[in-house]
């Protein structure tokens, strides 16, 4: 068994383990549907400029074990339509927040053998005083592809840097919707009410020396 199919093996039994927990007031299941103008991932239009509806249903237990599932109509995929599972633990210590989990993207439309319908990524995140950072690590066996970001959010307003470590697989054989850059993006954020975010997005250094416009997203959510 290969390093990647254990650690993948290795969440997912934690995602089980979690949901085997007995349903108290300890823990919670919960939902939200979203709509938004088009579906932002890493600083890009990946929905070919298409809006996207997406929703979620999600398991948390105190302990900070949580598991779940996110769905959405669009997807970097050019066949469209994608969903996710994942599982983690998450929590707060003296001020700091931490979460480590395991993402799997499946895109089940996509019969591209490279992109092999389905990748992952182990997520670790750490925030302190409205600061956050996260890395993102690709699993899949077809992808090198690492992702950071580091972020700072006060009242309704935030800024997010993201930064490509590694290229994804060439988006023309993957068979992703639009091209990707490559490269650092700056994200501004204006969240005037609850659950309604407007974003600016800007890719700033691209690798490829291919100019990206400054694009402007609005996305609303709901819980269930």
């Amino acid at each position: 068994m290969s390093k990647k199919s254990l650690i993948k093996m290795t969440a997912m039994a934690a995602a089980f383990a979690a949901t085997a927990v007995p349903l108290a007031a300890s823990a919670e299941i919960s939902g939200s549907l979203a709509a938004s103008s088009f579906y932002l991932w890493r600083g890009q239009d990946v929905s070919g400029g298409a809006g996207a509806i997406s929703g979620s249903l999600d398991y948390s237990h105190e302990t900070g074990l949580y598991a779940g599932m996110w769905t959405s109509s669009a997807s970097p995929s050019a066949t469209g339509g994608e969903y996710d599972l994942y599982a983690g633990f998450a929590g707060e210590a003296g001020g700091f927040s931490y979460d480590i989990s395991y993402w799997d993207y499946n895109y089940p439309n996509d019969d591209v053998a490279s992109v092999g319908n389905s990748l992952g990524d182990i997520v670790v995140g750490l925030g302190f005083a409205g600061v956050s950072a996260t890395a993102y690590i690709g699993q899949g066996d077809d992808v090198d592809n690492e992702y950071y970001t580091i972020g700072y959010d006060y009242d309704k307003y935030g800024i997010l840097a993201g930064f490509w470590a590694n290229d994804l697989a060439d988006p023309e054989d993957a068979g992703y919707a639009g091209e990707l850059v490559k490269g650092t993006h700056v994200n501004l954020t204006y969240t005037p009410v609850e659950n309604l975010v407007f974003t600016a997005t800007k890719m700033v250094d691209e690798e490829d020396g291919v100019a990206d416009d400054l694009m402007f997203n609005v996305a609303y959510s709901f819980p269930l």
